[in-house]
């Protein structure tokens, strides 16, 4: 699944770079041949640099050579470093002909050449010197400028003196250890790559930053994970301040770093590039058409250098978008012309024609170029491009001469809403900016604002004052106040958790937009207005429901996640009417892969993956959960509902780890971005998935968070967002009564015993019963409860309750009936997928005896839970408590009682029997 922050925690970003510094330490301690590799500025000196330092004042004498381009002029320069690095004292010791060798070497003019005898004598030397003693360590950095004769005589002593005498290092910047690092190290050396920043190691730098969460994404994008250009573009971010709304644009401090970068390449090589960077979807075919003949020569030079990504024959794509933004602003405008110029008269789409001649014009203005490229963006739209659209429609009113104000207007208008369908805010205000610019009529400067704010997804904190705005614009107009006062009902949904102001919003704009006559508009206030009732319990919901689905206006019309058929499909699930809410929503994904926009298909995705997991499809859960994150990902959406999904799906079918990383990094994003509603939904999932992996702290400190958030508000629907029964179980686990208590006053009257709502409400009590001693009426709860999953189809929900039966009947000391209960919880999670419960399962069989008994078989890797294996895993790796629980989301006194219990199953009693016990398991 795409792992969206593996590095959520403190210390993760440093995680995977350490991994890769103690590869070096290791195999250098061994006496061992090490090539680091990695493109430029990726971060080897540092690494190298690392690792030279945990080794020294150890056994080994470093002696370190940094090689630049200027020496490879100069023969023997890198020797004569080496040489001046040996201490005085071994350089005295040595044999007189090896140490006379070694003073002239070290007056030799460096400029003259290198004699055959003189290199030979040389060799012999260095050789004898390398090998005098045991525990040297030669480190060569920049081994690809290493100058002729040095390579020669450092290769021959490589190659005399063996291992582990002489222990060598060198960093080569290339992709592999196939270069420089293999003539000189010879062998099969150990390949270290310096690791790039993935997607996850941006976040913990983005953070460290002081930057928005939800630019990890744009900055990854931007900088491809290469370490300097994403510092650099961190620090740059940083002095501007960002607000973190608007659209992140690559600063210029990181594309000058990207230009040093191609600097480096030939010129052929950068005019190739550039015409690459200007194509939508480059490919050597596509390169040749346009007129760069030595296209695939010139592309493998790139990707040698890191420029590019080693994808399949034929196909381009830049490791950095920073990398193609440099490519293009190397060049000069003649050169940017003469390359759309190009690619206009070789690309086979009709719409990316029109796009390159509309950017390689000559003339600001182009009244023909102008109507073909509207023409474009329409068929942009038709076909579900909405950015490509939004961009061609700018592109157009660009090009309209301003005697023709009017369509130049329209055009904007037409962007600014593809911006909005699209969600590229910055394209959306760049719209909106040229229409305020010209004196827009009322209507005009409205829609244009809602665009901006509709552009914006989740991210709606601050937008009253644009909304007040709208208002005092529309002056009275039934039609613009309809559609300002939605997205009010919006924004105080989503960014204040205000149902009782959303619902008051919503009537509003659906009575004006009646009055308006305006069925499209009027339809999605209904819509909302009756998502709001659906929350405050009112048994106006299904009427107003009904209302908006009669006036039969096509889901797309407004966004499909604000249609009337997606809230029907949503009610369905809320109901665990789980079969007709997957009718309705693939008929809705049909509908949204045609017409939709990226919003419309993550929203349906994320309700396909829930369910999928309520009904024990889990693996086809974390499929669906991971488009829509790769689809938030891609389109730069909010990422706090992708996430919550994600985690509820990993704690259905993934891991449980897996899932506290997801909803650590939602619940960030939602509270950057004002989003209360996913915020909240985050924090449920990270406090459900600390109760299931004991830690009881954590999770309580969530479950009050919620119902703290609760207080002063009317409780809502429990049916649309189920926390209240997994907080109940917390607060009893904890032996905190009261809140458990109030909850359950609190709620009893909002559900049905007969419906699955009201079953985990039935469990909830169940467990306030045991923990009273009430053991016996718990029993028959949760039978009662057991029953009413089994006839809804929702096989976690009854293994979950076979579980909590199960602990009751121990806690009544009936051994036979427990294990029972958890072999047909064991048997439901199997049969679903549900991996990380099943665990749990198992592991209450193995006290039980019923998986297992702990002396009948050897112990091994299946004897371990997955959290129980992760943390194995970290303590080999030499984690501490702390670092441990920070790593896996949990408290340190959690980590040292899952601690205990993986020394008891694998019967040891410390960590360095642990590290030994692992590499040997069986299973």
């Amino acid at each position: 699944m795409t792992d969206v922050e593996e590095a959520a925690g403190p210390g993760a970003e440093f995680s995977s770079w350490r991994g890769a510094v103690h590869e070096v330490v290791r195999a250098l301690r061994g006496g061992g041949r090490v090539a680091v590799t990695g493109a430029w500025g990726s971060g080897k000196t540092t690494l190298l640099g690392e690792a030279l330092d945990e080794l020294r004042g150890g056994e080994r004498t470093v002696l370190r050579v940094t090689c630049a381009d200027a020496d490879r002029a100069h023969a023997f320069s890198a020797v004569a470093q080496l040489l001046a690095a040996v201490p005085p004292e071994v350089l005295t010791a040595l044999p007189a002909g090896w140490r006379t060798v070694a003073d002239r070497l070290l007056r030799r003019c460096a400029d003259g050449p290198a004699g055959r005898d003189e290199t030979a004598a040389v060799r012999l030397a260095v050789a004898g010197l390398l090998g005098s003693a045991p525990g040297f360590l030669l480190a060569v950095d920049g081994v690809q400028w290493l100058d002729e004769a040095s390579a020669d005589v450092l290769g021959y002593a490589v190659r005399t003196v063996a291992a582990p005498r002489l222990a060598v290092v060198v960093c080569e910047r290339a992709r592999d250890g196939r270069g420089a690092a293999a003539r000189l190290l010879g062998g099969h050396p150990v390949h270290v790559p310096v690791p790039a920043l993935d997607v996850a190691l941006t976040s913990a730098a983005v953070i460290r930053h002081g930057l928005p969460h939800r630019w990890a994404t744009p900055v990854h994008q931007s900088c491809g994970g290469h370490r300097l250009l994403t510092e650099t573009a961190c620090a740059a971010l940083a002095r501007q301040a960002p607000d973190g709304r608007h659209a992140l644009v690559v600063p210029p401090a990181a594309v000058r770093a990207a230009e040093a970068w191609l600097a480096e390449l030939p010129a052929p090589v950068r005019a190739t590039l550039l015409v690459a960077a200007l194509a939508r979807q480059p490919t050597v075919a596509l390169l040749e058409r346009a007129g760069r003949d030595d296209a695939e020569d010139q592309l493998r030079r790139a990707r040698a250098a890191g420029v590019l990504h080693e994808d399949p024959p034929g196909s381009v794509r830049f490791t950095a978008r920073a990398l193609a933004d440099a490519a293009v602003s190397l060049a000069g405008k003649a050169e940017r012309i003469a390359a759309h110029g190009a690619l206009a008269g070789a690309v086979a789409d009709p719409v990316q024609v029109v796009r390159h001649r509309a950017l390689g014009r000559r003339d600001a203005v182009d009244q023909c170029l102008a109507e073909d490229t509207a023409v474009a963006a329409g068929q942009a739209r038709e076909g579900g491009e909405r950015k490509l659209s939004a961009e061609l429609f700018l592109l157009a009113a660009e090009l309209t001469p301003l005697s023709r104000a009017r369509l130049r207007l329209e055009r904007y208008l037409a962007a600014a809403g593809e911006a909005a369908a699209a969600g590229d805010s910055d394209l959306a205000r760049q719209a909106a900016d040229a229409v305020a610019a010209s004196r827009p009529a009322p209507a005009e400067h409205v829609a244009v604002l809602l665009a901006v704010v509709d552009s914006h997804s989740q991210a709606l904190a601050g937008v009253e004052g644009t909304l007040e705005r709208c208002r005092q614009i529309a002056s009275g107009d039934p039609c613009l106040l309809a559609a300002v006062e939605l997205r009010a009902a919006i924004a105080a949904n989503v960014s204040r958790s205000d149902p009782d102001a959303a619902l008051r919003a919503a009537t509003a704009a659906a009575g004006l937009a009646r009055a308006a006559g305006q069925p499209r508009l009027e339809a999605a206030a209904l819509t909302m207005r009756a998502r709001m009732e659906r929350v405050l319990r009112s048994e106006d919901c299904a009427r107003t429901l009904g209302r908006a689905l009669a006036l039969n206006v096509p889901a797309h019309a407004d966004g499909i996640g604000n249609s009337p058929q997606y809230l029907a499909a949503r009610h369905a699930v809320f109901d665990d009417r789980l079969t007709e809410a997957r009718t309705r929503l693939t008929a809705l994904l049909s509908l949204a892969e045609l017409r939709g926009q990226s919003e419309d298909l993550v929203d349906i995705w994320r309700s396909l993956a829930e369910v999928e997991a309520r009904s024990g499809a889990c693996a086809r859960a974390l499929a669906w959960a991971d488009k829509a994150l790769e689809a938030s990902l891609g389109a730069g959406l909010s990422l706090g509902p992708a996430c919550y999904t994600a985690a509820l799906a990993q704690s259905a079918g993934g891991s449980f780890a897996a899932a506290l990383r997801y909803a650590g990094c939602g619940e960030r994003a939602a509270r950057e971005e004002g989003d209360v509603l996913h915020l909240e939904r985050n924090l449920w999932v990270a406090g459900a998935v600390r109760l299931h992996t004991g830690d009881v702290d954590g999770a309580v400190s969530a479950f009050t968070q919620l119902a703290r958030a609760e207080d002063g508000r009317r409780p809502a629907d429990p049916s649309m967002f189920r926390w209240q029964p997994d907080a109940v179980e917390a607060f009893v686990a904890a032996g905190d009564l009261g809140p458990a208590h109030a909850l359950l006053q609190r709620h009893e009257d909002a559900v049905r015993e007969d419906t699955a709502t009201g079953a985990a409400w039935t469990r909830a009590r169940a467990f306030l019963l045991v923990r009273t001693g009430d053991t016996d009426r718990a029993v028959g709860l949760l039978r009662q409860a057991d029953a009413v999953f089994r006839r809804g189809g929702l096989p976690v929900e009854e293994a979950r309750t076979h579980l909590a039966r199960g602990r009751a009947e121990r806690a009544r000391r009936r051994q036979a009936a427990a294990r029972g209960a958890f072999q047909e919880a064991a048997d439901l999670l199997a049969e679903a997928g549900a991996v990380p419960l099943l665990a749990t399962a198992r592991e209450h069989l193995d006290r039980l005896g019923g998986n297992g008994r702990p002396g009948s078989r050897p112990p091994g890797r299946a004897e371990l839970t997955e959290s129980e294996l992760r943390l194995a895993d970290l303590v080999r790796g030499g984690a501490s408590n702390q670092h441990a629980a920070q790593q896996m989301y949990l408290s340190v006194k959690t980590v040292e009682g899952m601690l205990s219990r993986i020394y008891r199953k694998l019967r040891i009693r410390s960590r360095t029997q642990l590290a030994g016990v692992l590499a040997d398991l069986p299973g």
